[in-house]
């Protein structure tokens, strides 16, 4: 098997890149849903939680559990991040007992949206075990305690899932092979060769072979139902039971159960001495957003170039939510313009700001713009002045911030992009403050 550890390094290599999220400096995320009803001001010594309602009236206060560095949440649960473990919190019912997970020190956490829950990807940038984190149930995935006796490396950003969180394929850098794990089985399947893409009943992988691939459809019962060369996949997704991929040199391929060759369906310009470092679906699975050091663009699943785009110079280029209609294209302090995921039309032009969130949906964003924080949508934008930290919520219509004088503040966008009087949340918020929205 032509699999070698050079393989595997290149895959790591792009699953780094291809992590990075619209988060700027921020240590939040907030589940993909437009709703909210609730704001967590989080103390970040002591992690202790006060809940706020839209008058900005406290609705609970949870005592602390340690210093914490992150928080994600999923509706009303809160899972805040300490140095070694995970404390995950309904905020909804306090009295009930908080799900503690502890992790190796030095471990790096990341959030992946299915459309069942949201999960949190656990492991060090050195490689060893991988712990999946559901937030929904508190449900854990060990990927060694699942793959044992098999004594497996395990790279965090090699991790692929099924869209509805069902089924997640990792690859093992030890064994060159491919760990499969389902959500409500124990124990893993071990498939040949390296990740591209987990359906419901299908695993696609691949093996790198010269300057080409063998590509295999697999399914969970480790039968292959295809088998086809093609040029090296940078990603692709799978739907149904056919298998969408983009080489790294632009070639857009679709692959069904049975086929014995790859049908090309498009073709990408990747710009001279560029290649595609990442591949991420987005628009509910319905297009795929693609990037390489110079560039980025959109494809939909006929092999279409929606939008393409070239940078004056490299960028690393923000990952989008699978659940966005919007893109904002760029990243760090090199943002473009906000796109339509659907049609590829420029709705608003970013250039100058510096995006440090996004609404669920992708279509409204905050920043920072010559010193003053901006909010800025298809239909508008406001000023929000210099600022201390800024939130957008969800809904992308409202906003938490703290001012350069410390007082901390609910603000809500009107319908032209006006100022509502901003609520007062300085009576529950500390001053190392960590903020997050919530939903029932």
């Amino acid at each position: 098997m032509l699999v070698t550890t050079i393989g595997i390094t290149a895959v790591v290599a792009a699953g780094l890149i291809g992590w990075r999220t619209v988060k700027g400096e921020s240590d939040t995320s907030t589940s993909a849903t437009g709703r909210w009803d609730q704001i967590a001001l989080i103390n970040r010594t002591t992690g202790g939680i006060t809940t706020v309602d839209e008058a900005g009236q406290i609705t609970s206060e949870i005592v602390g559990f340690g210093r914490t560095t992150e928080v994600h949440t999923l509706g009303s649960r809160v899972a805040l991040v300490g140095a070694d473990q995970i404390t995950i919190v309904d905020t909804r019912d306090p009295s009930t007992e908080p799900t503690i997970i502890p992790f190796d020190r030095g471990s790096t956490i990341t959030p992946i949206t299915t459309t069942g829950s949201t999960h949190l990807i656990v492991g060090k940038p050195t490689g060893g075990n991988v712990l999946i984190i559901n937030i929904g149930d508190g449900s854990v995935i060990d990927l060694f305690a699942s793959a044992d006796p098999v004594k497996p490396l395990i790279f965090a950003e090699t991790v692929r899932w099924a869209t509805d969180g069902s089924a997640f394929a990792v690859a093992d850098a030890a064994n060159f092979q491919t760990i499969l794990v389902q959500a409500d089985e124990a124990g893993a399947t071990f498939l040949p060769d390296q990740p591209i893409a987990v359906g419901n009943d299908l695993v696609a992988t691949s093996r790198t072979v010269g300057l080409q691939a063998d590509i295999a459809l697999v399914d969970l019962e480790r039968r292959n139902r295809a088998l086809v060369p093609s040029e090296i996949p940078a990603g692709g997704i799978m739907i149904g039971d056919q298998l969408v991929i983009i080489s790294v040199d632009g070639g857009i391929y679709r692959i069904k159960r049975g086929d014995e060759l790859a049908n090309k369906i498009g073709t990408i310009d990747v710009p001279a001495g560029d290649r595609i470092r990442w591949v991420r679906p987005s628009l509910d699975q319905e297009r795929l957003v693609v990037a390489g050091d110079t560039f980025e663009a959109v494809v939909d699943l006929e092999g279409v170039t929606v939008f393409t785009t070239s940078f004056a110079a490299a960028v690393e280029v923000a990952t989008p939510l699978p659940a966005w209609t919007c893109l904002p294209v760029g990243g760090g302090d090199a943002f473009h313009s906000l796109i339509s995921l659907d049609t590829g039309e420029q709705l608003a032009n970013l250039t100058g700001l510096e995006v440090t969130g996004t609404s669920s949906d992708g279509c409204t964003v905050i920043g920072e713009r010559a010193g003053v924080g901006e909010v800025v949508s298809g239909d508008g934008s406001v000023r929000l002045g210099q600022l201390r930290e800024a939130r957008l919520g969800p809904d992308g219509r409202t906003v938490v911030w703290t001012t350069t004088t410390g007082q901390t503040e609910l603000l809500t966008i009107d319908g032209d992009f006006g100022l509502a009087d901003p609520i007062d949340l300085s009576h529950a918020a500390p001053s190392n403050l960590a903020i997050a929205f919530l939903s029932d």
